[in-house]
């Protein structure tokens, strides 16, 4: 699969007509590319739609969000349980809307701490977008979740926007990552570096930037990975064959060295996250975020300490 950033070039998106599956961190980006598209007048092309693993696109809205016809007849199954297809997400009521509605498409009333790592994901990853990016078209979400087969049940998210990219939003304050795109990663995903929003769903003003350290902490926790992508540089967790130390999560983050030389000629313009949660490793879910919150530096305002919602 194939895609520019190039507003001399037509907006052709060519897909491989051997792929079968597309991750939601693929799907999300290339729902934000065609918002990018949309945005500066350029019509979408898509080539080799055709076959089920077009099927499978038109059923996650992937042609819907780009504006392209599919021409062939969707196979429609009950996505309730296995997938949440793309939803765009401009205001803070659609995103509420998409947080109620995680339980019911991907069946997880029955397993409420599960519910809650995803919910929270979802909501932080989103919420990051919202306040920061100057986003247009707001941010691209979709999920999909994995029944256990040959290893453990699990449910991957994925953010994607084009717009502001982290470099671009701290430089402000800190100047020295307008030329260092891995370095505003790294900042970016330390508490207290950016702010909140109350008024979102888990925000608050005093929740001091620690959306990105939690959701980074929690999907490391529980054996998953998470991958930050903004500019020209990449960062990912690997995933861990069964539960790290918990100090272990802070520790082994590395760049993506074929998404970087990628990225170093086609940098991402905006920011995509992306992140899974092993579902059957959840059951400590409220004490482990307990333990997150306090490892985080703590400071005094009028009303007292920083409390981590």
């Amino acid at each position: 699969m194939n895609a520019s950033f190039d507003q001399d070039s037509p907006a052709i998106l060519d897909l491989d007509p051997r792929f079968a599956h597309l991750d939601p961190m693929a799907l999300s980006m290339v729902a934000a590319w065609g918002g990018w598209c949309k945005r500066h007048g350029l019509t979408i092309q898509v080539q080799n739609a055709h076959g089920n693993h077009a099927n499978y696109l038109a059923r996650m809205k992937l042609f819907e969000h780009l504006g392209v016809a599919y021409q062939g007849k969707i196979q429609e199954r009950e996505e309730a349980g296995r997938f949440m297809p793309l939803i765009q997400v401009k205001t803070p009521a659609e995103l509420q809307q998409v947080i109620g509605n995680v339980s019911a498409v991907l069946h997880l009333d029955k397993d409420p701490n599960s519910l809650n790592a995803v919910q929270y994901c979802v909501s932080e990853l989103v919420r990051n977008v919202l306040e920061h990016s100057r986003s247009e078209e707001g941010a691209w979400v979709c999920a999909q979740r994995y029944l256990k087969t040959e290893s453990p049940s699990r449910v991957t998210i994925a953010v994607a926007y084009c717009g502001f990219g982290i470099a671009a939003h701290l430089g402000g304050r800190y100047p020295q990552v307008l030329q260092d795109d891995m370095l505003a990663l790294q900042l970016a995903m330390q508490p207290g570096v950016t702010g909140a929003q109350s008024g979102l769903y888990g925000g608050a003003p005093d929740n001091a930037g620690a959306g990105l350290f939690i959701t980074r902490a929690i999907a490391k926790a529980t054996g998953g990975y998470f991958m930050l992508i903004s500019g020209r540089a990449a960062f990912r967790l690997n995933r861990e064959s069964a539960i790290p130390d918990k100090l272990a999560i802070f520790q082994d983050a590395f760049n993506e060295p074929r998404v970087k030389r990628c990225l170093q000629s086609h940098p991402w313009l905006g920011t995509v996250a992306a992140m899974e949660i092993y579902t059957e490793r959840t059951s400590n879910f409220p004490q482990f975020f307990q333990w997150i919150r306090s490892q985080l530096p703590t400071k005094k305002t009028a009303a007292g300490k920083i409390k981590f919602t």
